[in-house]
């Protein structure tokens, strides 16, 4: 057996460990101190390894779970380059996983270890039905996460994101409005003109809605 798949499959059984006792911060020492014995070139090889269990890489099991300072640990070992890179192995980036289950503080940190360029490519990026991370704090009713995932865009940046439409037609206001999460949807047409809001607001999806 190679040592990178050696290392993937010891990296794999710790995060299992990271999420059985979060909060221990051995286990995150453990995970950094391993990635230490990695070359540099072999260090993205081994994080962008998908899990056994999940199919996710071990960057988006830690954002789902809300284990930030993990997703830091994991990010910061790579070159600023490869961290956008290793983000998006996963089509469900985690992002859009921190997001969905509601951990702004994690957004906040993994937004943090990369530029505001790679941001705003991160931000767009699509999942499989079409949705970006807005979409999934919209859906989910989740506007301090939204606040979190804005606020380094300018408003150029943040318009395009509220009219990206996911493959249902649906933009972050349509997933808003339909589960009924009065704040969250406040909280995007705070962000908009009158005239941007009106616009938005008569925007359809497939459906005509």
């Amino acid at each position: 057996m190679s040592s990178t798949n050696t290392a993937s499959d010891e990296l794999s059984q710790i995060l299992t460990e990271y999420c059985q006792f979060a909060g221990n911060i051995s286990v995150t020492e453990s995970v950094e101190k391993l990635l230490t014995q990695v070359s540099e070139d072999l260090r993205y090889e081994l994080l962008s390894a998908k899990t056994d269990d999940s199919r996710n890489t071990v960057l988006t099991e830690a954002a789902w779970r809300g284990h930030t300072e993990l997703c830091v640990t994991l990010l910061s070992s790579l070159p600023s380059a490869d961290r956008l890179k290793l983000i998006l192995v996963d089509k469900l980036t985690a992002v859009h996983a921190a997001t969905w289950h509601g951990h702004p503080g994690t957004v906040s940190s993994i937004l943090s270890c990369l530029t505001v360029e790679q941001q705003v490519k991160l931000l767009s990026t699509e999942n499989s039905d079409g949705k970006t991370a807005l979409h999934y704090a919209a859906k989910r009713g989740r506007p301090d996460v939204m606040k979190t995932l804005l606020v380094n865009l300018i408003p150029e940046q943040q318009l395009q994101l509220f009219f990206t439409q996911d493959k249902a037609g649906d933009t972050a206001l349509h997933n808003a409005a339909h589960a009924g999460h009065t704040e969250t949807v406040k909280t995007l047409l705070d962000k908009l003109t009158p005239e941007q809001q009106l616009q938005l607001l008569f925007t359809q999806d497939k459906k005509g809605n």
